[in-house]
């Protein structure tokens, strides 16, 4: 009898304690305002694999009704909904990263080993592999190859920016101009992609170098002033991604924030032509 009390008694403190782990972790995933001493660390985000970050699709909605009840959002439905996709950025010490921006549309990295024809892209969904390119001999154009397809002869426009990295500066041709700048990549560990066009938004499509400010925070390293963001984990589900440059008078584009949802699916549970969106 004493045997079958003590094991009720077990069982009964188990489902306790189970039971609030549960509620532990709801209150944490519904706490979004960012100002409470729970929120969710990057620390907890991240964890030893990198999984909850790295292995999720995170969709963006638009957040400005946090900030101002009276705005109507925007929504997108479906495959118009932008996503992040977060990496970890592995490239060999002693790489060369360069910022590449094509017109004022779209951010990608590229990095030159000690093979210094040859331009590496950090992974994305837009194009991933090698560049071949040469340069000719006053390093005012360069032809470029990649997977085997010929992209042509770039020439470069304007002033040479620096004979060291011939690569910075300019080059192509109007409306089609493509701008390298160097970026240090000291203290980045992880880099994202924002995988379309985010319609409205004054936010580029592209890749993100990214740098953790705090247990919180990380913010973008950016060569170009409109590449500056600050991303904000609110719950272990969401985060905030909010605008760090102004626009100039000529351009528009909302300057607003946006809400990163994670979605639950895995992205290692789908085949690469499969997915949930």
């Amino acid at each position: 009898m004493f045997l079958l009390l003590f094991c009720i008694t077990l069982f009964l403190s188990c489902d306790r304690n189970t039971k609030d782990e549960k509620e532990e972790i709801i209150v944490l995933s519904e706490n979004t305002t960012g100002n409470d001493s729970t929120t969710v660390s990057l620390s907890l985000l991240i964890g030893e694999n990198h999984d909850l970050l790295t292995d999720h699709y995170w969709l963006l909605t638009d957040a400005r009704h946090l900030v101002d009840r009276s705005i109507s959002t925007i929504d997108w439905m479906g495959p118009m909904t932008p996503r992040i996709i977060f990496y970890k950025l592995e490239i060999p010490s002693g790489s060369i990263l360069y910022q590449e921006r094509l017109r004022k549309e779209r951010f990608s990295f590229m990095y030159q080993t000690e093979e210094l024809n040859k331009l590496r892209v950090l992974e994305n969904t837009f194009f991933s592999g090698i560049y071949n390119f040469e340069f000719n001999t006053n390093l005012t154009n360069f032809a470029l190859k990649g997977n085997n397809i010929p992209y042509g002869t770039h020439e470069r426009v304007g002033q040479q920016a620096s004979f060291e990295y011939p690569l910075v500066g300019i080059w192509g041709r109007l409306p089609a101009l493509t701008e390298y700048r160097l970026v240090d990549l000291t203290g980045c560990l992880y880099y994202m992609e924002i995988d379309k066009e985010i319609l409205y938004f004054a936010i580029r499509e592209g890749t993100y170098l990214l740098k953790q400010i705090d247990d919180r925070t990380f913010e973008t390293v950016s060569a170009f002033p409109d590449g500056n963001l600050r991303l904000e984990v609110t719950s272990d589900r969401r985060m905030l991604l909010t605008p760090l440059f102004t626009l100039p008078d000529d351009e528009e584009g909302i300057l607003g924030q946006l809400e990163l949802f994670r979605n639950p699916f895995r992205i290692s549970d789908f085949d690469e032509h499969d997915g949930p969106f």
